[in-house]
């Protein structure tokens, strides 16, 4: 079952028993392919934990009718964007979509407070996928500051595969050329 599969995931995040419980007990929701989780000019109202699937985060500019990937949101992972805009009470500036049927854990601001003064596996947990996502969006930006198309597109392919666990990528040249944040159509 869901709750089977919630438990056994969350469980492989070295977390105190007690945290784990309370995650457990946390909502949860199933979102389908492109469903959009965080919009622009919203509140986030939960942080999501991916408990399977993956989410989408990007900026796009409406204007210039472009969008480029900022970083995925994998299984046992957090959404940062979805986190700073919570506990700064602060708008998204960001698109969180899922990119497949993806099933969430929702986190409320309160037990996130609550947790990061009683559990120390919380603020480990916290930090390291801060760090994760840190470290992706510097390696975007050095890709698209340094690096030819070519060998941008070649990276962005295999780790698309690697993060579906399929060596076919369903999608268009033009939903390629936009998370690659090129005007060309690759």
């Amino acid at each position: 079952t869901i709750n089977q599969l919630k438990l056994q995931i969350i469980s492989t995040l070295n977390l105190e028993i007690e945290l784990i419980e309370e995650i457990h007990n946390s909502k949860s929701l199933t979102v389908i392919k492109n469903e959009s989780i965080l919009e622009p000019g919203d509140f986030a109202k939960f942080v999501p934990i991916v408990i399977y699937g993956s989410l989408r985060v990007f900026y796009k500019n409406k204007n210039l009718k472009k969008e480029i990937l900022l970083y995925n949101v994998l299984q046992n992972q957090i959404c940062f964007s979805s986190y700073i805009s919570l506990i700064k009470n602060n708008s998204s500036k960001v698109f969180i979509v899922a990119e497949k049927k993806t099933k969430l854990i929702l986190i409320s601001k309160n037990s996130i407070l609550i947790w990061q003064e009683k559990y120390k596996s919380w603020n480990e947990f916290i930090i390291k996928n801060y760090i994760n996502q840190h470290e992706i969006l510097l390696e975007s930006i050095k890709d698209i500051g340094l690096n030819k198309i070519d060998k941008r597109l070649k990276k962005y392919l295999v780790q698309k595969s690697k993060n579906s666990n399929d060596k076919t990528i369903y999608s268009t040249h033009e939903f390629i050329a936009n998370e690659l944040g090129t005007s060309r159509v690759v």
